[in-house]
């Protein structure tokens, strides 16, 4: 409990600290304290977060969803799946597990059938990457959950080709010319 203590000599108010366990404790510790259960607040909380969110599984699926025929549906076992982009003749499917722990990224050439790819993350934070992958000769992408900020990707070369997919060229096929 704080209490008023009036100098004698000066005749003007004063504040004593808090006191605890007998020992008083002054403003810069307490403002540390204070700080210091803030960050740990901060990391409990990130570590809680859930899987990296989506938005464009929350809509209806239609036929364009299906994948290619010869392509394997990536992550096994139940899961939402959805065309996000069809640009430069390269198809994007992005899918995600039932319980959102895996997030895949599907790229299918049309002009290069079997050379397409795909791969799988199991992010969790929305400041990352989920999966990065590609075709040798053809595209190189990047899967990212909403709200990511994609400066990186962008100096890098990448191009947007939906909210959540970023690609980069590479030079040529391998055989081609």
């Amino acid at each position: 409990m704080e209490h008023e203590n009036i100098d004698q000599d000066q005749r003007t108010p004063t504040v004593k600290a808090p006191r605890v366990a007998g020992k008083t404790l002054n403003m810069p510790v307490l403002i540390i304290l204070a700080i210091v259960a803030a960050l740990a607040f901060g990391v409990l909380l990130n570590s809680l977060s859930g899987p990296p969110r989506l938005a464009v599984l929350d809509r209806p699926a239609t036929e364009a969803d299906t994948l290619p025929e010869g392509v394997t549906p990536v992550p096994e076992g139940e899961h939402t799946l959805r065309l996000v982009a069809d640009a430069d003749d390269i198809r994007y499917f992005v899918s995600q597990n039932a319980d959102g722990t895996t997030s895949c990224l599907t790229v299918y050439p049309d002009n290069h059938p079997r050379q397409w790819v795909a791969g799988c993350g199991s992010g969790t934070k929305s400041d990352q990457e989920i999966v990065r992958t590609g075709s040798t000769g053809i595209v190189t992408a990047v899967l990212v959950p909403d709200g990511y900020n994609t400066a990186e990707l962008e100096q890098g070369g990448f191009k947007k080709v939906h909210d959540n997919v970023y690609a980069a060229a590479t030079p040529r096929v391998p055989g081609s010319f």
